[in-house]
């Protein structure tokens, strides 16, 4: 059950750890070049601890009450803030404050003005009190909420967005980037956006992130891709399916420059896939390949790599996912699980003897009929 609760949450984010050396530009400092991270060259294997990475660690169990229930799908964070994405595609995301209390609904499901039938990715703007939400394709318009939950307006962009991804400068200027389908006359991969003032939209096209909505044979395999951007460093950082290569949207010069690049064995890459995701200081990925799934970390500044097996070492060194949206560390379970998960813990021996009592007493205040509880750490700069 541990291992498939690792695998699972994986999906949704990433994390992992490094020791081998990758193969590096010329700069043994990879923390600026362009850096390539061959699959065959991770070797080493390493235990990595979540206080190694991330500090602050707290569980919050959500509100309660019947209209803060949901089936969890994502999470999105500021420093006060939380937003929930629900499994369920038309679903409301929900808004709640940092200690788990239910505040509203943002915006409604539907197919009228400010209204979304899906959500792709939603942002969190706390200084000016916006809330930003993608739908998922075949919409110009990115919405705006108050804290709410009601709707202050929308961005139309030139084109659709499809799959869109959102990031908010220091500055206020809000970037996108998203899957452009050059087969359908899409002519941006990514835009900077003046929220106040979107007759000044600069727009980006980059063809290595652009795609096309069908193949050779004229099949519909445009939304079988994907676009990870995961908004925990200081640069806007992105990764599609189709391309090996995590890119940065750099905001100053409007240009795309590919930053890092994961070499995937080609036996394993023909019917294995990755994530990457950027932190701090790591480059984490996540490979989907069957019995060849690892974790693999790589050290920004030494440029070490290393398979990894991630342990919350604040939960009793709990077997644990390795989700990481905006600049924190999340887990969320429903009550039974997270029983299951703590029993699964004390049963392996890999406790130590004064957590036990600890992790004893929380699995037994859950209760089935409760709300999910949500474990979450910042990440350290």
């Amino acid at each position: 059950m541990m291992k498939k609760m690792i695998f699972a949450c994986a999906a949704l984010s990433l994390l992992a750890a490094c020791q081998s050396s990758p193969k590096k530009t010329e700069s043994q400092n990879t923390e600026n070049a362009f850096v390539v991270l061959n699959d065959n060259d991770v070797t080493q294997k390493k235990d990595v601890k979540l206080s190694e990475l991330a500090e602050d660690f707290r569980i919050i169990r959500m509100d309660n009450r019947d209209e803060a229930l949901f089936q969890f799908g994502g999470a999105y964070f500021s420093d006060n803030y939380i937003c929930i994405k629900q499994r369920r595609a038309q679903a409301p995301l929900k808004l709640f404050d940092k200690t788990g209390k239910f505040l509203c609904d943002v915006g409604s499901v539907g197919q009228g003005p400010g209204e979304y039938t899906s959500i792709y990715d939603a942002l969190i703007d706390e200084k000016n009190g916006n809330i930003y939400v993608a739908p998922f394709a075949w919409n110009p318009r990115i919405l705006k909420y108050g804290f709410d939950g009601k709707f202050k307006g929308e961005i139309t962009l030139k084109g659709n967005i499809n799959k869109g991804k959102l990031y908010l400068q220091p500055d206020g200027t809000l970037s996108m980037v998203h899957l452009c389908f050059q087969d359908l006359d899409g002519t941006f991969t990514g835009a900077n956006i003046q929220p106040n003032d979107t007759s000044r939209t600069q727009y980006v096209f980059n063809k290595s992130v652009a795609s096309n909505f069908r193949d050779a044979g004229g099949m519909n395999v445009g939304f079988n891709n994907e676009i990870w951007s995961y908004r925990n460093t200081d640069t806007f950082s992105f990764q599609t399916t189709f391309n090996d290569t995590v890119y940065h949207y750099d905001v100053a010069n409007n240009q795309m420059t590919p930053r890092f690049l994961y070499a995937m064995n080609p036996e394993v890459r023909k019917t294995g896939w990755f994530i990457v995701n950027e932190l701090p200081h790591h480059f984490a990925i996540i490979v989907v390949a069957g019995e060849k799934s690892r974790k693999v970390l790589m050290d920004k500044k030494t440029g070490e790599a290393y398979e990894a097996t991630f342990i919350n070492d604040f939960m009793g060194n709990m077997g644990a996912g390795i989700n990481f949206e905006d600049g924190y560390y999340f887990s969320c379970a429903e009550p039974m699980e997270l029983q299951e998960w703590i029993e699964e813990t004390l049963a392996s021996g890999d406790c130590p003897k004064d957590e036990v009592e600890k992790m004893t007493k929380l699995k037994d205040s859950l209760h089935e009929n409760d709300n999910n509880i949500l474990m979450i750490a910042k990440l350290k700069k």
